[in-house]
């Protein structure tokens, strides 16, 4: 099959011609759950020096492993970074994220490699290239919010934007969309943080049709339940795991305590997974739809001196060595 061209995102000039060896360009690999995301991205590090950074949050955490489709990340010839860096159930917020990678970034850079940042965490991603405001002191003691479940709806009757694209239970991302409003007194799909990356970087949209994705979401489902994840989620069970992984919905987690404490038949777990994971999918395409939109908005207006490429790349019929071949022919990367 052969590979298809290579059109950008969005139409501002990209950093072309020009070779990058003292300062060569990050990756960063995005897009829905399961749809190939690692795949692709382990090929490209084989055929550059490349190390691994991860940008998917839930793969932070030692403990949660097949649930979170974390790769084999010790056995391969090139160096991984940012999984199981996380031993104990606490939050891993952007700004956390975004001080432990920075440094990372250049220890990549010094030992002559280029970083690969793969995951679907697109508040990860967008931290990286929009740094995140402090934290606004005191805010929450000075706006009390009722409840929980009042929170999202705070947040939709004053943008229903950004409320579309958070999960009503995600009470992190909630209130710090409602804090750029009490702190700024702009909506948050409004909001124009500073635009700042690392380097100059190619970003790179992975995706596939809906059939085929929502087919690899459902069997990858099946395949989890077959490599144990039962048992993974078994050994959570009377930990402080229980209640993180609870509260922090981490996809097929909750479904499977309520199964294992019979709540749940086994095949109605599994069918909510593949549900919640679609719709999940949903929302990494809305998020990357956004985030697209305010990366061309900065570069055309030259606030990026051309810092960006970007990349659409559809996997369904796509074949990836090809692929990689021609964007890295493109790009002119320095690969000696």
């Amino acid at each position: 099959m052969q590979a298809e061209s290579l059109p950008s995102a969005c139409m501002f000039v990209p950093f072309m011609n020009k070779k990058y060896t003292d300062d060569k360009p990050i990756f960063f690999i995005y897009g829905p759950t399961a749809s190939g995301k690692t795949d692709f991205a382990s090929l490209l590090a084989e055929s550059i020096p490349a190390e691994i950074i991860n940008m998917d949050s839930a793969q932070c955490y030692t403990p949660l492993t097949i649930g979170t489709a974390k790769p084999d990340w010790r056995n391969t010839q090139y160096m991984q970074h940012m999984f199981d860096c996380i031993d104990e159930p606490k939050t891993l917020t952007v700004h956390a994220y975004r001080s432990m990678v920075l440094p990372l970034i250049q220890e990549v850079y010094s030992r002559g490699n280029i970083p690969i940042f793969v995951g679907g965490s697109g508040f990860y991603l967008k931290s990286l290239l929009f740094p995140p405001q402090g934290p606004t002191l005191g805010l929450r003691e000075k706006y009390v919010f009722e409840t929980k479940n009042n929170l999202w709806q705070e947040l939709n009757a004053i943008d229903p934007e950004r409320a579309l694209t958070i999960h009503p239970s995600d009470i992190y991302r909630v209130e710090r969309a409602l804090e750029i409003w009490y702190a700024t007194g702009k909506k948050p799909s409004e909001y124009r943080p500073l635009y700042d990356p690392p380097a100059q970087f190619v970003l790179i949209h992975v995706t596939r049709n809906r059939e085929d994705l929502y087919d690899r979401i459902n069997r990858r489902v099946y395949q989890m339940i077959a490599q144990g994840w039962e048992h993974e989620v078994a050994l959570l069970l009377d930990s402080p795991w229980e209640g993180f992984v609870q509260e922090k919905r981490i996809i097929g987690y909750n479904e499977l305590i309520d199964y294992l404490k019979g709540r749940l038949t086994q095949e109605q777990a599994i069918d909510l997974i593949q549900q919640r994971s679609r719709n999940y999918a949903k929302r990494q395409e809305t998020f990357w739809r956004m985030i697209n939109r305010q990366i061309c908005y900065e570069e055309r207006k030259g606030s990026g001196n051309n810092y960006a490429v970007i990349k659409e790349l559809d996997l369904t019929y796509t074949d990836i060595s090809l692929y990689i071949k021609q964007l890295l022919d493109t790009i002119l990367l320095d690969k000696e």
